[in-house]
């Protein structure tokens, strides 16, 4: 039994005592749903839809359509079984999704337990949903004197997931920012010392290693189970007294530009639009694009992390690239990119511009032209993303721009530095 199946089972017994747990054996999962998806009765969107799986529900995949791009799976008890869209899964370590036999399957619906011509099952609340954003441990780092800092660790589909949280001192209700890292694995985790500019200027922050990194629990993923770190830390942050829920922004930079895209898309599926403006630096937003201009990449990140190349599996890249649905992105967002970016190209921040433009949808770009991929001469980014930003999380009269903090965040990040976070 996997520790996941430990999990569920453990918070079954709290939350839902009484309930019996299931008698017969499991397969293991080897894929989890990462959003609310379709479970269809062929390999494309034209099959009919055989069920909607919730997040975080457990697959066993049995086998994949010729372009990689869907997968025949079949839920862990074995009640439903169908096909659904690679690229909305997140997938148990060494799991690789162009080693599965290729199927050309095809399913009825009256075979599905649940169907219109069976009594449906009555749903019970899911245990580890229940828990995504709940913080299991806070360490203070650092005291500013009037912020505070803390390492953390919180619930994320049942994973312990660790991450960083600033707040100021003070009742507030104060807004809120979810900061998205860029980088690999543990190249690029987090130090704590991001944070301090935005913090010290009176953001509420919260921020996640993202699975399987920087002490996280689980698998690296790309795409897929770093999106829901990121949006798990959205219960995080709303249900701390002192956040104001209707002043809560996103920031992502270059991987975490992906994420942030990703993210704000869900968040407009759900239709809960919680996430109100976002900045992106360098973001990626174009992972085609990104293959042809550094080729390298689907060496070094996409097969590792994907299991495919772009041409294999075309949904499941699509999927990740924000260019593709504008129109899901309907929170305001400013892109920033260096206009001398040798590792994302801006011309993909032109492109996904354009693209929200034609859609209807708020997007400012600002593209700095000699400045490089970490926009080194606008301090990271943070000194046009704070002006930004103060156009709509300053309506409490506050000046939160860099400029108007600038002793507070030079004295924090004096501490940062001298204390080893650089």
């Amino acid at each position: 039994m996997t520790y996941r199946t430990l999990l569920i089972l453990m918070v079954c017994l709290i939350l839902l005592a009484g309930v019996a747990a299931p008698s017969a054996a499991q397969d293991d999962p080897t894929a989890w749903t990462v959003y609310e998806l379709n479970l269809r009765a062929g390999p494309g969107r034209a099959h009919t839809s055989l069920a909607l799986l919730p997040p975080s529900t457990p697959l066993v995949c049995e086998a994949r359509s010729a372009d990689s791009a869907w997968l025949l799976v079949r839920t862990v008890d074995g009640a439903r079984r169908g096909w659904v869209a690679a690229g909305y899964l997140e997938y148990a370590a060494g799991v690789a999704v162009e080693s599965l036999p290729v199927s050309e399957e095809l399913l009825s619906p009256a075979a599905q337990l649940g169907s219109e011509d069976a009594p449906a099952a009555p749903v019970a609340p899911d245990p580890v949903a229940a828990l995504n954003g709940m913080i299991i441990s806070q360490e203070l780092i650092y005291d500013s004197g009037h912020s505070q800092y803390y390492h953390i660790r919180y619930w994320s589909d049942g994973l312990r997931v660790a991450g960083f949280l600033g707040r100021p001192s003070g009742d507030g209700p104060f807004p809120a920012l979810i900061y998205n890292r860029g980088g690999v694995g543990n190249r690029g985790a987090l130090s704590g010392r991001e944070l301090y500019p935005l913090v010290e200027a009176g953001y509420v922050v919260a921020a996640s290693q993202y699975r399987g990194s920087g002490g996280s629990e689980g698998a690296e993923s790309f795409g897929a189970g770093d999106v829901s770190d990121a949006l798990n830390l959205i219960p995080l942050l709303t249900q701390m007294p002192v956040v104001d829920p209707a002043r809560l922004g996103m920031i992502g930079f270059s991987r975490g530009g992906m994420v942030t895209y990703m993210a704000l898309k869900e968040d407009t599926l759900r239709g809960t639009h919680a996430i109100k403006a976002a900045v992106t630096v360098g973001g990626i937003a174009d992972l085609f694009m990104w293959a042809k201009d550094t080729p390298e990449i689907v060496r070094s990140v996409y097969l590792p992390l994907l299991g495919v190349p772009p041409a294999a599996a075309p949904d499941l890249f699509a999927a990740r690239s924000a260019v593709y649905w504008p129109e899901l992105i309907t929170a305001p967002v400013l892109l920033l990119h260096g206009g001398a970016d040798d590792i994302v190209s801006p011309q993909q921040s032109r492109a996904l511009a354009e693209r929200m433009a034609q859609a209807g949808r708020s997007a400012q770009l600002i593209v700095y032209e000699g400045d490089n991929h970490s926009l080194e001469g606008q301090l990271g980014g943070m000194v046009p993303a704070m002006a930004w930003l103060q156009g709509y999380f300053g309506r409490d009269g506050t000046d939160r721009t860099l400029d108007a903090n600038w002793p507070a965040i030079q004295a924090a990040g004096q501490w940062f530095w001298e204390h080893g976070y650089r």
